[in-house]
């Protein structure tokens, strides 16, 4: 279903529960600009209005694309009917050494706040992009850590359910996958621990200092391309695959960093799904070894089930 089909009522509910916009370029949006256009792009305010609208656009029976920082996903180059995204909702607040959290809030916010207030726990987040609803859906961290540890609650939307409260231990996120299913967070409660902030700054530069040494931060990628295998480095062996600066298209694998695909400044999405299959073919074959993408590819909506 395009807007056009879209009965104009039902646009016109929609719209009373969120700003809305029409023909938003997604580019603008990723930061591996790439993407179509989104025909309808809604911006709620609050998780209230956030979840009234899904409420609403289940009740209608229509599909939405979610967008946060962008960070990590592949938009497709043709246009979508439908997309939400959280940017407007970048409100913390504090409760002793905890904070509650909207999901448009963005990571390098986040860290850097929990930083003044003297709160350990995001230190690891430093110098990564997007925004806290993403990062709990992928639980975004390093190697050995990920967001959800933090958390002591989240506020979701499900389908057929609405409004619902899950901690961690009802969620049982895992590396790599915040296992919300078709959840959609719309408030998060995250714990801290008391630390000065000198010393958590110097452990943020630290984790900042390896990051730039190591991955190509001064160019335009969705971050890691590849989640890693147990016991091993994507990157290892994408690198020993013989990969680093391969190119299909204007997508290419990153020659500081194996585990990265980067925008040469005309890719497509098809470059890029290209590059990840080609990858993901050597490793198989030289490796024997099943890479499994990290970045989130949002299927075009001739080919969305």
């Amino acid at each position: 279903m395009t807007s056009s089909s879209f009965l104009p009522e039902l646009t016109q509910a929609w719209s009373d529960l969120a700003a809305m916009r029409r023909n938003v370029s997604l580019r603008d949006f990723s930061t591996l600009r790439i993407g179509g256009t989104a025909e309808l792009f809604f911006e709620p305010a609050k998780p209230e209005h956030f979840g009234a609208l899904l409420e609403q656009l289940c009740a209608d029976e229509v599909r939405w694309t979610l967008l946060g920082g962008g960070a990590n996903t592949l938009f497709p180059d043709e246009d979508l009917p439908l997309v939400i995204h959280t940017g407007a909702m970048r409100r913390m607040f504090r409760e002793e050494f905890t904070m509650r959290v909207w999901p448009g809030v963005t990571l390098p916010q986040l860290v850097r706040a929990a930083c003044e207030l003297g709160m350990s726990g995001m230190e690891k987040l430093v110098g990564v992009p997007g925004n806290v609803g993403g990062a709990l859906a992928m639980n975004a961290g390093s190697a050995d850590w990920g967001l959800w540890e933090q958390v002591e609650e989240v506020t979701m939307f499900l389908p057929g359910e609405g409004l619902v409260s899950r901690t961690p231990d009802d969620i049982q996120p895992e590396y790599r996958n915040g296992n919300l299913g078709e959840g959609v967070i719309l408030e998060a409660l995250l714990r801290f621990e008391e630390k000065p902030a000198a010393l958590i700054k110097a452990e943020q530069e630290e984790f900042l200092r390896s990051k730039n040494a190591t991955q190509p931060v001064t160019l335009t990628s969705a971050g890691c391309a590849f989640k890693n295998p147990p016991g091993d480095s994507a990157g290892r062996l994408v690198d020993a695959a013989g990969l680093k600066g391969h190119t299909i298209g204007g997508a290419q694998v990153s020659e500081r960093h194996a585990n990265f695909i980067v925008n040469l400044g005309d890719a497509t999405a098809a470059d890029v799904r290209a590059l990840i299959q080609h990858v993901q073919c050597e490793v198989s074959a030289q490796h024997k070894v099943t890479l499994i993408p990290e970045l989130v590819q949002v299927p075009s909506p001739s080919h969305a089930v």
